[in-house]
């Protein structure tokens, strides 16, 4: 009895190790709301995997990690995943968000980029940013101007920016969603929206994904149930909270809100950028998108791969009626 009793413990542990996944996020990153929300309602455990959330300190270290194996699953864009791609297809993309920022001003005259002139433009994400390039790409196209020698650039982290906006350090920054999401409560005002920008463009749709999951080739042919349960968790993470007002309340003491109008702002922000569809139309998009930020960031963005790689995208439809 002991016997078969241990083989069944080493079995159940077994299968526990085959099934888990490792998701390598920023310790602060607006993931883990998602993250935390499918742990907690054990929505791994309904799908058939264990979800490990693996935090780290930078954008780089999540790379590292992920590079060398030590998480499954990340979170990044499809720039960097068909730079990553070439020569070699490696990895695959899911979208994850179609969240994306803006520029705001601490000064309500300044009402266009054109108002910018001399100015000091705090930008975050360093200067091959996809908002960053699309704004440069518009500014020229649209007005002109090469909006890097038409305002005063300063790149630095995201809530040095909003600090050094609300100081008057910096007359506009462009910033994420969140970040942005800050400002609103603090009666920032608006100049645009990376969503506007790509309408100038033609490109409309706003379900196209900025950001998504990104895993290994090699892993998901080894590990197809599990990264389809995981898809089909966030999934169902996802519709609850877009809908659910009590599973926030869980997340308050981790998103280091001050107040109840900060806590709704970034709540209703996460909530926009659910994505509701992903088809052809959307990879269209994205195409025309690349294009763009390919003209504009050149090899330093790019890299080799110069040609956009369709087949980066995950093919798995969940199940919206769960």
């Amino acid at each position: 009895m002991k016997i078969f009793a241990l083989l069944l413990l080493s079995l159940s542990l077994l299968y526990g190790s085959n099934n888990q996944l490792n998701v390598g996020v920023l310790a602060y990153g607006t993931v883990n709301w998602e993250l935390m929300t499918i742990k907690s309602l054990g929505l791994d455990k309904k799908y058939g995997f264990d979800l490990e959330i693996k935090e780290l300190a930078s954008k780089d270290g999540v790379a590292v990690a992920f590079q060398a194996d030590s998480v499954d699953v990340i979170v990044n864009d499809w720039v960097w995943v068909n730079r990553q791609n070439y020569p070699n297809f490696s990895l695959y993309f899911y979208p994850y968000s179609t969240g994306t920022g803006g520029i705001y001003t601490n000064n309500p005259r300044y009402r266009t980029l054109g108002d910018l002139k001399g100015k000091k433009l705090g930008v975050a994400g360093g200067a091959m940013d996809k908002s960053w390039l699309l704004y440069r790409a518009y500014a020229q196209q649209k007005l002109g101007i090469d909006l890097s020698g038409y305002a005063e650039i300063v790149f630095a982290a995201p809530p040095i920016l909003n600090a050094k906006l609300s100081d008057g350090s910096l007359d506009a920054v462009l910033n994420f969603w969140h970040y942005n999401v800050l400002l609103d409560e603090k009666g920032m005002t608006p100049i645009s929206s990376v969503r506007e920008v790509l309408g100038s463009f033609g490109i409309n749709n706003p379900d196209i994904p900025f950001t998504g999951w990104v895993f290994k080739r090699s892993f998901a042919a080894e590990n197809k149930n599990v990264i389809n349960g995981f898809l089909q968790a966030s999934q169902e993470a996802n519709k609850i909270l877009k809908h659910n007002d009590a599973v926030w309340d869980t997340l308050r003491p981790h998103m280091h809100v001050k107040d109840d109008v900060a806590f709704e702002a970034l709540k209703k922000g996460y909530r926009d950028g659910i994505p509701d569809k992903f088809t052809q139309d959307e990879i269209k998009g994205i195409e025309k998108i690349y294009t763009i930020l390919e003209k504009t960031g050149g090899k330093s963005l790019v890299g080799e791969s110069k040609q956009f790689n369709k087949t980066m995208f995950w093919p798995y439809t969940p199940n919206t009626a769960r």
